[in-house]
């Protein structure tokens, strides 16, 4: 007589769990994009995102896991590192920033840093909620600001070979 409860009991608990599973592999993000803003313009994001991990290569200290934050300047005639290193940009670097400062818009704000670290560039904006991340390698970021943040609920999603949206 005991075990028809039980049974029952373990398959509500078993379908809940199933039930669970299944509308966390479905969640969507909580701040919508628009995957043709990076697509459109991939060449001049790679452009920046190459040349951001560039310098911090010839830079950085050795350690892998440090994180520089960078900004480019009003004119986009410079990048300016929170180390206060200052890179004059070439004409193709600068034409690239331009674009992508015109097209940028997650979360309805405009480019605001750069995060770069050996594995990722981190194009940000100044709530932090939302981000685009280039990874040279490919790999698939577990956060939505810095490699160094520890966030948790986040959404990842890759949008095409080595670029990846997240948000919180």
């Amino acid at each position: 007589m005991k075990k028809k409860p039980l049974i029952i009991t373990c398959f509500t608990v078993l379908s809940i769990l199933v039930i669970a599973a299944f509308l966390k592999i479905g969640i969507k993000p909580t701040i919508s994009y628009n995957k043709s803003m990076l697509a459109d313009n991939q060449n001049s994001f790679e452009t920046i995102a190459k040349a951001c991990m560039e310098y911090h290569k010839k830079n950085a200290a050795a350690d892998a896991d440090e994180v520089c934050l960078y900004t480019i300047d009003k004119n986009a005639n410079n990048l300016v590192c929170c180390h206060n290193w200052q890179y004059y940009l070439t004409q193709e670097q600068r034409q690239a920033f331009i674009t992508v400062k015109s097209v940028f818009r997650l979360d309805h704000q405009s480019l605001e840093y750069l995060y770069v670290n050996n594995d990722f560039v981190v194009f940000g904006i100044i709530n932090g909620r939302a981000s685009f991340i280039y990874s040279p390698y490919n790999k698939k970021p577990d956060f939505v600001n810095s490699p160094k943040g520890d966030e948790d609920n986040i959404f990842v999603e890759k949008i095409t070979n080595n670029w990846f949206y997240a948000c919180k």
